[in-house]
């Protein structure tokens, strides 16, 4: 399979945004957001994706994996952050600049822009969810169905997260019923640097996304797990399917991981990651997967492909949620399987993979299967992926130890100008109060 990635529009369509905005939530107040008539979808398609694949591979990746241990902070602010101190002010650019003035400010015009394009309105509103469903799992209660007003409502009030998953889920069946609609108009091709265009595949990332956030509120009410069941039945059926973005060798379109690495040196790969590598005697993936945070690296590369959402994970969601609606099955001992051999196709390693799964720690068998191995290996495939903190969040799995103190971090402050400049921010939360789909 081919998909067309356009990194030159990408990098114009930089310049013309501008990551460096610093407004809230808005852009540019100045501009009329109703009025994007100079801007078509194919301009702005691409920046909103690009935008996205930063955050997730950047701040979002690099906060939440302090807090699962896959990577550890040694100096300068990361030292700090390894020990939990984050602050509200190191959350500004991701919250602000980046989220909502950035990736859902983008969306936003592009759904505006498609003026009805089936298409064009369905992969926005696939971006939306992913972008709101990221937002409210890092943060809580969130902003949403009063934010990208402008100056009509400078200080929008906080939505529920509760509400927001039903927005979330609302927004992918729309999508899913846009996408198989006749579009005889604008057709997504080069500017779709995620799909190339491919509506099939967009078809089956909204039903995959469906299936993540039916399996995040598990705690909540239990027929979710059935519901990720059913999602996932129309979502990838192999690695190759992977909703990603890959980026360019040019110094100017460089992955996150790489960029940061390259330009700063003061994270290192987990040492209690590495150490449950090394229990289970995962030599292969350990060396890629736990190969030290420097340039060059094994997977850290100027063009890696950022994952948003995998087959990997696909696989592990359908083990999970089989294992608490039928149990140790042996449709969920496959999928469990699967998804420990989709991880070693995508390292290039699936020649390995009969050794590994061999040992009795690795698969102990359809019987005697339990959640703490599909976790374990979900919390192994994924490294770096944020979702491996809602996984930990949910379920306890591995079990670790705080860096500091006796609470290992929860959620993400809400960042400082939020704090100072709207009064509908929620006051007295910290890092250690969960979120409402994990408070069961």
């Amino acid at each position: 399979m081919i998909r067309i990635k356009s990194f030159h529009l990408i990098i114009l369509m930089l310049i013309l945004v501008g990551f460096s905005s610093c407004e809230q939530y808005f852009g540019d107040t100045n501009v009329d957001p109703d009025s994007p008539s100079s801007v078509t979808p194919p301009v702005i398609l691409p920046a909103a994706q690009l935008r996205l694949a930063y955050v997730v591979g950047g701040d979002a990746s690099r906060f939440s994996s302090i807090f699962t241990q896959h990577v550890d902070g040694v100096t300068r602010q990361f030292s700090v952050i390894q020990n939990y101190g984050l602050q509200p002010t190191d959350v500004d650019a991701l919250w602000s600049q980046n989220l909502y003035s950035g990736i859902l400010q983008e969306i936003n015009q592009l759904k505006i822009s498609a003026n009805g394009n089936p298409h064009y309105t369905g992969i926005a509103q696939v971006l939306e969810a992913y972008t709101i469903m990221l937002t409210t799992d890092l943060f809580g209660d969130v902003p949403y169905s009063q934010a990208l007003q402008g100056r009509e409502n400078l200080q929008p009030t906080f939505d529920s997260q509760e509400s927001i998953y039903t927005s979330i889920q609302n927004l992918l069946d729309e999508s899913i019923t846009n996408f198989a609609a006749t579009n005889n108009g604008l057709v997504p091709g080069p500017d779709d640097v995620i799909y190339g265009g491919d509506i099939s595949l967009w078809t089956k990332f909204a039903y995959s996304l469906k299936a993540r956030a039916h399996l995040h509120l598990g705690l909540v009410d239990q027929s979710n797990y059935t519901k990720a069941l059913t999602a996932l039945t129309n979502g990838f059926s192999s690695w190759e399917d992977d909703a990603d973005l890959k980026f360019g060798t040019a110094a100017t379109a460089n992955a996150p991981w790489f960029q940061y690495n390259n330009e700063r040196n003061d994270i290192a790969v987990g040492a209690n990651y590495v150490s449950l590598m090394n229990s289970l005697n995962d030599t292969v993936r350990g060396k890629i997967l736990g190969a030290p945070l420097t340039v060059p690296h094994p997977i850290f590369v100027p063009d890696q492909a950022q994952p948003l959402m995998t087959y990997t994970e696909l696989k592990f969601i359908e083990a999970e949620c089989r294992m608490k609606t039928e149990g140790a099955t042996a449709a969920t001992h496959q999928a469990y399987l699967d998804g420990i051999s989709s991880s070693f196709a995508e390292l290039g390693v699936s020649g390995d993979y009969p050794a590994y799964v061999a040992q009795g720690a690795v698969d102990p068998g359809q019987a005697t299967l339990s959640m703490n191995e599909i976790m374990t290996q979900k919390y192994i495939a994924l490294y770096t992926d944020v979702e491996v903190f809602n996984d930990w969040r949910r379920t306890g799995i591995p079990s670790l130890t705080p860096n500091s103190g006796s609470q290992i971090p929860v959620r993400l402050p809400y960042p400082n100008d939020e704090v100072n400049y709207n009064s509908n921010c929620p006051v007295g939360v910290t890092l250690f109060d969960k979120v409402w789909w994990d408070m069961n």
